[in-house]
């Protein structure tokens, strides 16, 4: 038997005896006849259902809560595209009719969910993703077809004297206050999609406790976050957050346990500024759950080193990030902006080293077409996302131009560290309802050897029209 097995049972048994006695503490120690946010009872990702109004003898907060239909929904994105694309066409070759590559696209997703609240303190809800094509090949190998369809999510929310609120299932966890990058947010099984950063994310199997301060706007997280590839001890993490009310801004402070990776600290802001909503957060690790490339040997038989966690367990690495958004309804226009200090990143100088030893490599196997090539290639990608020290992204939007129907957004997004980046102006049009135009050109630049050019294959602009069909929730 591994003798640290037990060490690591009494451990996870203690922290958590003991954020389960310090919720009971809280809760009995709370004014019973304080008002409650309904958003913040169970994290402010509620589905909106069909609710009966309350009769005045019963608690305006699980009468809200309860009703006596399953409510089904969800939504449909569907569209048509093609795109071209010119490779480096800024040597003088470019030519405008004829594109180094052009390829149509097509998308057909939907997510559905149910949501049940057959008691004032007890709800399920659940949701499934899919997306076209509809049947793929099983990754076995074994030539079987599988139905393309996941749960995104499936919990339960419950509560104890409307004073504690428990979540259990597989949920999406709302760390972090980033918009384009959030180091803070540790939990989540995917990271932002840069190019559509408000989309929600698929997080773990958790149960998450809740308990608001009742008379403030105050609250305490607590956290047991399970591994659905290898549920053991060691694998189990705990996480606890506080979220405090300052004046107009709302700090959060949390941190993150496991026993086989890094363990975590993160700290939150965020508040008006003016006419502008500001958001900061910053994370410190001991260690780092990272596995990072410490070398590629350029002779046969090509090998890649790596450290793993334990290599980095006496190193503390410190990342940051701060931002703003603004909004203008009165002229329709919107900003963001942020920069992203990643702790994580590699040196300038070890960065360059690695790209050029892992394209000399791609180079020796035949390229990156051959078999092995491809391998090494992908090992480069793995090595260059985010592999830099500052980013930035700005995001400008205007609806309504010109008529109601017109509107114009740009994305910029740069890796401050080697200078590489890609620049997104975007036009829409709505054509009728439901029926809808985009054109958007892209630009990649960089050069050799640096983040963006080498993940796109060098310095490119891309043009692409898609044409959203039928898209919609209901």
């Amino acid at each position: 038997m591994n003798s640290k097995v037990p060490s690591r049972f009494g451990r996870f048994f203690m922290l958590t005896a003991g954020a389960l006695f310090l919720l009971s503490g809280i809760a009995f120690a709370q004014d019973t006849g304080s008002d409650v946010n309904l958003d913040d009872l169970f994290g402010g990702d509620m589905v909106t259902a069909e609710q009966n109004s309350p009769a005045p003898s019963q608690n305006a907060v699980t009468s809200a809560l309860k009703s006596d239909k399953v409510r089904i929904g969800g939504s449909f994105s569907g569209s048509l595209g093609a795109a071209a694309t010119w490779n480096n066409p800024w040597d003088g070759s470019f030519d405008l009719f004829n594109a180094d590559k052009t390829e149509p696209s097509a998308q057909a997703k939907a997510t559905v969910f149910f949501d049940a609240r057959p008691d004032e303190d007890f709800r399920v809800y659940g949701s499934l993703n899919t997306s076209w094509p509809y049947a793929v090949a099983d990754s076995s190998g074994d030539n079987s077809i599988i139905p393309n369809v996941s749960v995104f999510e499936l919990f339960t929310d419950f509560s104890w004297n409307d004073q504690v609120f428990f979540r259990f299932g597989k949920s999406t966890v709302k760390w972090g206050t980033g918009y384009f990058w959030s180091p803070a947010d540790v939990i989540n099984l995917e990271p932002i999609n840069i190019f559509d950063p408000t989309s929600q994310r698929a997080g773990p199997l958790n149960l998450k406790i809740h308990v608001p301060v009742l008379g403030t706007q105050n609250n305490f997280y607590f956290y047991t976050i399970l591994d659905e590839k290898n549920l053991a001890f060691s694998t189990t993490a705990l996480a606890g957050k506080a979220e405090f009310l300052l004046g107009k801004y709302e700090l959060g402070i949390g941190g993150y346990y496991r026993y086989d990776t890094a363990e975590r600290g993160m700290l939150t802001l965020t508040g008006p500024l003016g006419d502008f909503d500001i958001f900061g957060e910053a994370m410190i690790s001991r260690g780092s759950a990272k596995t990072f490339v410490t070398d590629i040997s350029v002779l046969p038989p090509f090998t890649v080193s790596t450290s793993e966690v334990d290599d980095h367990r006496s190193t503390f690495y410190a990342s940051a990030s701060a931002g703003f958004m603004y909004s203008n309804q009165n002229s329709n226009v919107s900003a963001v902006g942020q920069y992203y200090y990643n702790g994580e990143g590699y040196s300038d100088t070890t960065r360059t080293d690695l790209i050029g030893k892992a394209t000399t490599v791609i180079a020796a196997l035949g390229g990156a077409a051959t078999v092995p090539g491809k391998a090494m290639a992908q090992a480069l990608s793995g090595l260059l996302f985010g592999s830099g020290r500052h980013y930035a992204a700005l995001s400008l939007s205007k609806s309504k131009f010109l008529s109601d129907d017109f509107s114009l957004s740009i994305l910029a997004l740069a890796n401050l560290s080697d200078f590489s980046g890609i620049i997104r102006p975007q036009a829409s049009w709505k054509i009728i309802d439901r029926l809808s135009v985009t054109a958007s050109p892209m630009f990649i630049f960089g050069g050799e050897n640096t983040e963006y050019a080498s993940l796109f294959g060098g310095d490119i602009l891309a043009f692409s029209v898609s044409v959203s069909i039928g898209s919609g929730s209901f």
